[in-house]
């Protein structure tokens, strides 16, 4: 009888490390899908910050590409610094780089 119940108990344990151990893979897996989408938000968010001469749309300067802007609050510029038309509004079709005043 003894033998019995000390192999009901291994059993029991074996399943238990089991369920444990797939429940820890699919967690796991979970963050890195997480992680991976982070990292692209992350990139883009980098990208946006990349401050050039000739890059209008910028999270860190408040510029961005539009056909016309609001006058009240952005003046708006056709032209970079370097006198050439904006590379990424032109890219993305727009016609002028809103620059908050």
């Amino acid at each position: 009888m003894k033998d019995k119940k000390g192999l009901e108990m291994a059993t029991g344990t074996i399943v238990t490390i089991v369920l444990g151990l797939v429940i820890l893979v699919i967690l796991i897996i979970f963050v890195q899908q997480q992680v991976k989408k982070s990292e692209k938000g992350y990139g883009q968010f980098g990208e946006e910050a990349n401050i050039s001469a000739d890059k209008c749309q910028s999270l860190v300067m408040g510029r961005f590409c539009a056909n016309s802007c609001d006058t009240a609050k952005y003046d708006p510029v056709t032209n970079s610094p370097t006198g050439k038309p904006w590379g990424d509004c032109v890219q993305k079709k727009f016609s002028t780089c809103c620059v908050p005043k």
